[in-house]
């Protein structure tokens, strides 16, 4: 009988009214893409609606009579790099129904970024690093950085 009481007081708690809050801080979700990973080949399943939304046939796969969002390397195969370390989806206008109702700041967006966040940033971190030095302007396009070893004696 104790044991059912205590279940009852332990398994009834919630979340006090309002403590429950959508991620406070600015999201940018070309700055992200958290969204996009999965760990398996069945991550996004589509619709019968998707299909008929015009998505390339590069961009989905049939799996055992179900078809889904191709993957590639742990993410949707359509989620494309941009120049300055963004990421976006490259079929954004034909997006399937599970990415157009995952929303910015979400519960789910928030589980998103705690367990995905490093994979897209392993992904757009080098992409900035790269146009970082390559952009004109920076140390690495100066013609008179000197050659030679100033620590030389």
């Amino acid at each position: 009988m104790a044991d059912a009481a205590h279940r009852r007081r332990t398994c009834s708690r919630r979340p006090a009214p309002g403590s429950f809050k959508l991620s406070q801080e600015p999201l940018d979700c070309v700055a992200c893409g958290a969204c996009c990973f999965g760990g398996h080949d069945r991550y996004i399943q589509l619709f019968p609606e998707d299909l008929g939304r015009g998505l390339p046939a590069h961009a989905v796969v049939a799996l055992e009579g179900e078809t889904y969002m191709r993957m590639e390397a742990g993410h949707c195969a359509q989620l494309m790099p941009l120049p300055g370390g963004g990421l976006a989806c490259a079929v954004y206008a034909a997006r399937p129904t599970a990415c157009r109702a995952f929303r910015e700041g979400s519960f789910e967006c928030g589980r998103s970024r705690h367990h995905r966040l490093a994979q897209a940033d392993a992904i757009r971190l080098p992409l900035v690093a790269i146009v970082e030095v390559l952009q004109p302007g920076t140390p690495a396009n100066f013609p008179d950085v000197p050659s030679e070893d100033p620590f030389a004696a």
